[in-house]
């Protein structure tokens, strides 16, 4: 079967100040490719995205027959270099694009970056299937949720959402292809200090038609069952020694009884952990005494995503927020000695000095521990970027 390198590119400039994500889109295709047989391995270039010379070893040593490549729109820098290497070492290697970002932009990821095909939305499926018709000589261009050049133009098939069924029936990610001291030893998502951890996502998608949100998991919720996540925590901890956790939905509490359901678990049936929410929740769709559960099950730190403090703004950006009901959830978290953090942006289109203001002081009078404030980001296919003139 065929040998298959999984790269997760990065940051160059200010790495160390961004903090590090476990892979998990690469931990989940790579768990999938094993059980079709393919011997995998996954390459984070945290480890050497000043030189990358592990890379380069990795790839004259190990000679793979495809690669595919992870990317968000912060580590486009990286790329350029990442693909100079493969083609210098294994030219006629297949490469193939995945993530936020080149789902959103599978035309400049062919023609500019060089990519031999995208795969769009989520790969689980895709990649493995885009794989064997490779191998096997069969035509890949009418493969759904793959891109590539057809006869000089980019050819774009939709994305491939995965079903709730087959979301329940993938195999856990493949935690056993990483090295979990890079993880241990660098800045988190949750800003908790260098620590062993796992990172998790429980379901995928998010309904909520937010302007400046990437599409890639769709904006169909799909969710895992409660007794699926609690196995896979069970698995973490009680056979590869994790203790803390990170949850990283969309919205992790949209369905509130399988919230419920899992966190009770979490709080019975794994014991001392600890979890963290830098990301995942909806504040104005959580209940003030839901903070009583999440301290039971462990949690020590969580994040709001308020952006704005301005109603104008909310019903721009299509968040709605209900900011009296989040101020009253962030109250009742910081009661229970939660550590929480909030997310702003500033530089909406149209936002007036005074609003952005407003936000700055809002976030400044509230009992959040630390407040985060960021430009929003035109991406490519969202509709801030038509907004904002961008393409």
């Amino acid at each position: 079967m065929p040998k298959v390198l999984l790269i997760k590119s990065r940051f160059i400039s200010g790495f160390f100040h961004q903090g590090i994500t476990h892979p998990l889109g690469l931990m989940y295709i790579g768990a999938t490719l094993r059980k079709a047989g393919h011997e995998t391995r996954i390459h984070d270039c945290a480890l050497d995205y000043k030189d990358l010379h592990i890379l380069q070893r990795t790839l004259m040593d190990w000679k793979p027959d495809f690669i595919g490549v992870s990317i968000i729109v912060t580590e486009i820098e990286l790329v350029n270099k990442i693909m100079r290497i493969i083609r210098d070492i294994l030219p006629h290697v297949p490469v193939t694009f995945g993530g936020t970002w080149p789902s959103a932009n599978p035309e400049e990821a062919i023609k500019k970056f060089g990519a031999d095909f995208v795969v769009i939305g989520e790969g689980e499926l895709v990649f493995p299937e885009l794989i064997n018709a490779v191998n096997k000589g069969l035509p890949t261009k009418s493969i759904p949720g793959t891109a590539s050049l057809i006869n000089g133009n980019v050819l774009i098939n939709p994305g491939r959402y995965l079903t709730e069924d087959e979301l329940n029936t993938l195999p856990f990610p493949a935690w056993e292809l990483l090295d979990h001291n890079l993880y241990a030893n660098m800045p988190s998502f949750a800003c908790a200090g260098n620590r062993p951890h796992m990172t998790i996502i429980t379901s995928r998608g998010c309904p909520f038609q937010c302007i400046y949100c990437h599409q890639t998991m769709g904006k169909v919720f799909r969710k895992k069952s409660a007794e699926s996540v609690l196995a896979e925590m069970e698995e973490l901890h009680f056979r590869h020694g994790f203790k803390e956790f990170e949850i990283i939905d969309d919205c992790f509490n949209l369905d509130r009884q399988r919230m419920i359901a899992i966190l009770t678990g979490i709080r019975d049936r794994l014991g001392d952990v600890k979890l963290h929410f830098p990301n995942a929740l909806r504040a104005d769709i959580l209940e003030p005494e839901d903070m009583t559960l999440f301290k039971q099950a462990g949690t020590t730190s969580l994040c709001f995503a308020i952006e704005t403090s301005s109603p104008r703004l909310q019903k721009l950006i299509n968040k709605n927020l209900d900011i009296d009901k989040a101020v009253e959830v962030m109250n009742a978290a910081v009661k229970e000695d939660l550590y929480c953090l909030g997310y702003f942006m500033m530089g909406f289109p149209t936002e007036s000095y005074e609003e952005a203001l407003a936000t700055v002081n809002f976030a400044a009078r509230s009992t959040l521990h630390r407040a985060f404030f960021f430009n929003p980001t035109p991406l490519a296919g969202t509709q801030l970027a038509a907004m904002s003139g961008h393409s």
